[in-house]
C-alpha cells in the first residue's frame, strides 16, 4: 500500500486486533456532536458529554456480554 494512491473506503487499514480501542474515541466523538447541538448551555457541555460517553460505553459492554451469553447458553438449548 503507497500512501500516494492510498482510498480510504476501498484499502481500509489493518487494525484488527485492536478495534476494541476505538470505542472510546468513537463515543466521545459521537456524544460530543450530538450534545454540541441539543445542549442549552456551553457550560454543561463537558458533563453532558462524559455522561453520554459513559452511557454508550456501558451499554455496548452490556449488549457484547447479552449477546455472548445469547449465543453460548441460550442457543444450544434451543437447538437442543
Amino acid at each position: 500500500m503507497t500512501l500516494l494512491a492510498y482510498t480510504p473506503f476501498i484499502d481500509p487499514v489493518n487494525i484488527n486486533q485492536y478495534w476494541y480501542l476505538l470505542l472510546l474515541p468513537v463515543s466521545l466523538l459521537v456524544s460530543l456532536s450530538y450534545k454540541a447541538c441539543r445542549v442549552e448551555s456551553l457550560s454543561d457541555l463537558p458533563r453532558e458529554v462524559g455522561v453520554m460517553t459513559v452511557q454508550i460505553v456501558v451499554v455496548m459492554i452490556l449488549l457484547g456480554v447479552a449477546s455472548f451469553l445469547f449465543v453460548e447458553k441460550v442457543l444450544p438449548m434451543i437447538a437442543a
